[in-house]
């Protein structure tokens, strides 16, 4: 019976983890095949040239909005771009919390955080299906022999329940993870956005600045030096 249950368990453990493999190494290489297609990657015409900002990274983002004078559009123009490119954080990560796989992300144009959900579900799933079924196996090799099972004299048995609710406790915590991580992709983003269209978090126009302020002056009155109060206005640009 120990070798049968020992093969069996062997051969379930071999199958369920090259199949988990394959799925994965499938997933990474359609990756960025996926990302040239998303349905969030949007571009804006400038100075009659398409420029992409939507569905990016981030560094992308920065190098296009460096390589192009937005400040020369007007605040209406500038905002309208904004809402049209800025990402939805909230869908990206309701979207990772139930679809999961790093699903979110990738519509955020995010590879790191897609291939991060990828191997957090993928990796979680394997642990906790293997765990699973080598206790599903060794119920029914018992079964056969007309055994009860019994966790504590049965190590096999113990050792498989506890990776079969290891991995889905794991599961579920990644399913956290992944949905945090468009939060941050998306904070990033937006933000890097609005500094690129010169626009502050209120959608106001941060290319010019005007401050009004009193300071100290010392001046003479009857050739004695006189300390007063003079009205300061300012008028700052953004280069």
């Amino acid at each position: 019976m120990k070798k049968l249950l020992t093969t069996t368990i062997l051969l379930c453990i071999v199958v369920i983890t090259l199949g988990a493999s394959t799925n994965l190494l499938t997933s990474f290489v359609k990756t960025t095949i996926d990302l040239t297609s998303l349905p969030t990657l949007k571009k804006v015409v400038i100075d009659g040239e398409e420029v992409p900002l939507g569905g990016i990274s981030v560094k992308k983002l920065k190098k296009n909005l460096a390589e192009h004078d937005f400040a020369s559009l007007s605040l209406e123009e500038r905002v309208a771009i904004y809402q049209e490119t800025r990402q939805d954080i909230g869908k990206s990560a309701f979207r990772n919390l139930l679809v999961g796989f790093g699903k979110g992300s990738q519509r955020q144009g995010d590879v790191a955080g897609h291939i991060t959900g990828m191997v957090l579900d993928w990796t979680t799933l394997t642990v906790a299906g293997v765990g699973a079924s080598i206790a599903l196996i060794d119920f029914l090799v018992l079964a056969m022999f007309g055994q009860s099972p019994d966790m504590e004299t049965d190590d096999v048995l113990k050792i498989s329940v506890y990776a079969a609710l290891g991995g889905a406790g794991a599961f579920v915590l990644g399913r956290i993870v992944q949905a945090i991580l468009p939060t941050i992709y998306g904070s990033r983003y937006n933000k890097t956005l609005r500094n690129g269209l010169y626009l502050t978090k209120n959608m106001e126009d941060s290319t010019t600045a005007l401050d009004f302020g009193f300071e100290p002056t010392l001046y003479l009155a009857d050739e004695r030096p006189t300390m007063g109060v003079k009205f300061v206005a300012n008028l700052g640009f953004t280069p």
